[in-house]
């Protein structure tokens, strides 16, 4: 009778045990979707808003708002600009046919030919082999106002997603910057340190790819990003969700820009693993420059 005794109550108390045991897996399980809720809200935020630190910019110094030189481009500002593969842009008003694009800033002959290429003007702005262009060549119309694209962004997601499973974080700590933020941006640094500096360090306004809503700053936009794990798994795997790294090491020349472990831009997963597999940065691809006229 008493072994009895003592085994129901071995069973009572495996009973607890496992009870107990359940109720802690569950609370677990809870708190865990609760914290994935938190963090999905703050990614969800970080992707789709732009914060005040701006992209294409001297990460050492902080340039003041005060005695800010107004931009005013030359007289001659007729040329086109850009770069996407969305093709997002408003079509409307688009001439049936355009000549071969112009730089904004001179007439270098050799900044608007891009031989063996199809290149498209609509509305200002210029498509080479379907890929709306951006760089220090060709420019964006002040109107032109897209917000981030939704191809873009969803790609973005899936990256973001499948790169945690792999021990990876990555969002977007700058993403769609209209003309307007990307022209405080450039007077502020004009006003802080005289155009050429502000030239090497920051994109005129309508020069800016933030503007075509393609482009986004992953994580950080400082250089201490470079070599770490999120921005070696970002470089190897970008280009399989339609990314590349627009500003590669060893291409300042080719670009204008430094290098920019942290920026990268959506030409689409086609293109993103053309432009890759070349090793040649966009404007080495498709047979462009990117710089500004000084004369």
């Amino acid at each position: 009778m008493e072994s009895k005794e003592i085994e129901l109550k071995k069973i009572e108390a495996k009973a607890k045990h496992d009870a107990m045991r359940l109720y802690g897996m569950m609370v677990g399980f809870f708190a865990f979707v609760i914290v994935m809720a938190i963090w999905f809200m703050f990614f969800h935020s970080k992707a789709f808003g732009t914060t005040a630190e701006p992209a294409d910019l001297d990460k050492n110094a902080e340039p003041s708002s005060q005695g800010a030189i107004p931009y005013t481009p030359p007289e001659n500002d007729d040329s086109p600009a850009g770069q996407s593969s969305s093709g997002n842009a408003d079509t409307t008003s688009a001439p049936e046919s355009a000549p071969a694009p112009q730089t904004t800033y001179g007439k270098d002959p050799s900044i608007a030919v891009a031989e063996g290429h199809n290149v498209e003007v609509r509305n200002g702005i210029t498509y080479i082999d379907g890929i709306l262009i951006v760089n220090k060549s060709y420019s964006l119309p002040s109107t032109y106002d897209p917000g981030p694209d939704d191809e873009a962004m969803e790609a973005f997601t899936r990256m973001a997603n499948d790169s945690w499973g792999d021990g990876i974080s990555l969002f977007i700590c700058s993403g769609y910057r209209s003309y307007a933020e990307q022209e405080a941006v450039y007077n502020r640094y004009a006003g802080e340190r005289g155009t050429d500096e502000a030239d090497r360090v920051s994109s005129r306004p309508g020069h800016s790819e933030h503007q075509t809503g393609l482009a986004m700053d992953i994580n950080t936009t400082e250089f201490s990003f470079e070599g770490t794990p999120e921005a070696v798994w970002l470089e190897e795997h970008c280009a399989d969700y339609g990314f590349i790294i627009r500003f590669p090491k060893g291409k300042e020349l080719q670009t204008g820009y430094e290098y920019e472990p942290w920026h990268i831009r959506y030409v689409g997963i086609e293109n993103a693993k053309k432009i890759k597999a070349s090793g040649l940065c966009l404007e080495e691809y498709l047979g462009i420059s990117s710089h500004y006229d000084q004369q």
